[in-house]
């Protein structure tokens, strides 16, 4: 093996002495697939054809959310021991007018209404579902034209 050879291996690809000399053996002193080959498996080289895997978190914590402030309830109770289940996305979604849910809430607390948080799942309504129906009409959409 040529040292000069080597040298070359090594300015390319920043390897040692030893990785230049297995992979110039390995193709019988070719320095271009040497360095192809030093590449693809330093690199975790992947064929064009399979992409590497992709992970939607942002939308998947987003669902996450939605799922959770639509699970929690805000319950209110009246004197009469009448409760009314509203989901805390509700107040999240009028909280432009924050001010005025607060004065509500003191004036219902002092006409004896009692408030309360519970974390109550409904089967029927799941955001990855209606997530899921709208990506599949979006892609059938897509298909078409």
């Amino acid at each position: 093996m040529d040292i000069h050879l080597i040298d070359e291996f090594r300015r390319r690809t920043n390897a040692s002495y030893d990785e230049a000399r297995m992979y110039l053996e390995r193709f019988n002193g070719d320095l271009l697939e040497a360095i192809i080959a030093f590449e693809r498996e330093r690199t975790g080289y992947r064929a064009q054809g399979n992409p590497p895997p992709r992970r939607n978190n942002f939308l998947n914590g987003l669902i996450r959310v939605l799922q959770a402030l639509l699970d929690i309830k805000l319950v209110v109770t009246g004197r009469d021991m009448k409760a009314y289940k509203i989901p805390i996305i509700i107040p999240v979604l009028l909280f432009p007018i924050g001010h005025v849910l607060v004065i509500l809430a003191i004036i219902m607390w002092i006409m004896g209404f009692r408030f309360s948080f519970i974390r109550e799942s409904d089967p029927n309504v799941s955001v990855e579902a209606v997530f899921s129906k709208l990506r599949d009409k979006v892609n059938e959409a897509g298909r078409k034209y």
